[in-house]
């Protein structure tokens, strides 16, 4: 299965004021108001104010709070870190014109060149 623009309804995705994006695929997690426990996937945007917070101090803090996988998405660098936990895979980088692979999930790749085609990067 590819990703790109399309909708999957099995998967919660919420956007909040301090991550970029997370995808929480316990639905016994949410109460309607936040996510009780680690969300299994989170997204971040590299600030470029502060490419740091991203690589370093939420890297450290989402390992340790039990997220499965932690991409950090760099639109400067047109690069993708995937940082998957579970598997032992740390800061493997992809640049945006490939299709990634989702590890938390069997068969889902996200086609960062599509995303970019969409956004004009």
């Amino acid at each position: 299965m590819l990703l790109s623009s399309s909708i999957i309804s099995d998967i919660f995705i919420l956007v909040v004021e301090k991550t970029d994006l997370m995808i929480i695929c316990d639905k016994d997690k949410l109460d309607g108001k936040r996510c009780n426990g680690a969300p299994d996937f989170i997204i971040e945007i590299v600030s470029p104010s502060n490419p740091s917070d991203d690589y370093i101090r939420k890297l450290y803090y989402y390992k340790n709070a039990g997220v499965r996988e932690y991409w950090i998405v760099d639109p400067r660098r047109k690069m993708v870190t995937v940082n998957y936990f579970e598997g032992n895979m740390l800061n493997i980088q992809y640049s945006f014109d490939a299709a990634i692979k989702v590890n938390i999930y069997k068969d889902l790749f996200m086609n960062f060149s599509d995303i970019t085609k969409l956004l004009d990067i």
